[in-house]
C-alpha cells in the first residue's frame, strides 16, 4: 500500500465518508479549544517549532504568501512578524477554525494585508504562478488527496519560489517511541477536557501513519519540487522541510 492511500485512509469518523468532509466538520467542532490542544500535545514547543521554521524563508524575503490549513492562523501570524510580507492569504476547510484565525489577526496585525478563504488545497481557484511562499503547520498530514495538493501548491507558486512544511512526526522506533507512547497516554488525560476520544485518537494517529523524512521528500520531489533544509526538531517528534520549485 502506498504511503499516499495509508494516509488517506487514516479518517476521524467513518471509512465510507470522504476525509475532507470528516475533517471539515472535525475542526469546526474542537476550534475553540484547538491551540489548548495545540499546546498540551507539542509540549508548549509549536511557538518555537514555527518561529525556528518561519526563519528559514528570511533569506528569500517573499512577499506574496500562501498560508495552506491555516487554521486559527498561529503559522500566518509569525510569518507576519518575522518576515513582514506585503500580502499574506490563509486557506483552510473549516470555517469556525478561521473565524478564530481572523480575530487573532486583527488584535496583532490589524494593519497587515491578510484575507482569509475556504479552499481545498487539492483544487485551489488561484492563478498559476501567483505566490512567492506556500507554508503549511500541521496540516500535511490532514490533506486528503496528498500528491494532488502538492501539484496545486507546485502550480501556485512563482518559479523557484519556496514551500515550507512544518510537521509533528511519531518516532518510528527505540526508547523514544517507548517514551512517546507513555506521553501520548498522560496527554490523553489530561486533555480529556479539551476533546472527545475519537478526535484524540485521529490527530494522534495520524501522526504516525503520515509519511516521513524521506519518503516525504520522495514525494514532494516527485511532485517538481527540490529540497533546499530538512530539520528534525526535540528528539524527532517534529519536522520542517523547505523546498523550492524546480526548474523544468
Amino acid at each position: 500500500m502506498s504511503q499516499e492511500v495509508l494516509n488517506d485512509s487514516v479518517k476521524p469518523y467513518n471509512e465510507y465518508e470522504n476525509k475532507t468532509a470528516q475533517l471539515a466538520r472535525l475542526f469546526n467542532k474542537i476550534s475553540k479549544r484547538y491551540d489548548s490542544f495545540n499546546d498540551l500535545i507539542s509540549w508548549g514547543m509549536a511557538h518555537l517549532w514555527r518561529k525556528k521554521s518561519i526563519s528559514y524563508l528570511k533569506e528569500s524575503g517573499p512577499k506574496k504568501i500562501l498560508d495552506i490549513a491555516t487554521g486559527t492562523a498561529d503559522m500566518l501570524i509569525t510569518a507576519c512578524d518575522l518576515l513582514h510580507p506585503e500580502t499574506i492569504i490563509g486557506i483552510d476547510i473549516s470555517e469556525e477554525m478561521m473565524k478564530i484565525g481572523e480575530h487573532k489577526v486583527k488584535k496583532k496585525h490589524p494593519a497587515t494585508n491578510v484575507r482569509f478563504e475556504m479552499q481545498d488545497a487539492s483544487s485551489m481557484n488561484f492563478p498559476d504562478n501567483t505566490f512567492d511562499a506556500v507554508t503549511i503547520s500541521f496540516g500535511i498530514r490532514n490533506l486528503e488527496k496528498l500528491s494532488q495538493s502538492i501539484l496545486e501548491i507546485n502550480r501556485v507558486l512563482k518559479p523557484q519560489g519556496h514551500f515550507l512544511i512544518l510537521e509533528v512526526n511519531q518516532p518510528q522506533k527505540g526508547i523514544l517511541l517507548f517514551f512517546y507512547k507513555i506521553y501520548l497516554r498522560i496527554s490523553f488525560l489530561f486533555s480529556s477536557k479539551l476533546l472527545d476520544k475519537s478526535d484524540f485518537q485521529y490527530l494522534t494517529t495520524s501522526m504516525g501513519m503520515f509519511p516521513k523524512g524521506k519518503q516525504l521528500i520522495d514525494l514532494l520531489c516527485d511532485c517538481n519540487f527540490e529540497l533546499i533544509r530538512y530539520k528534525r526538531f526535540t528528539f524527532d517528534v517534529c519536522s520542517a522541510y523547505l523546498l523550492r520549485k524546480a526548474t523544468t
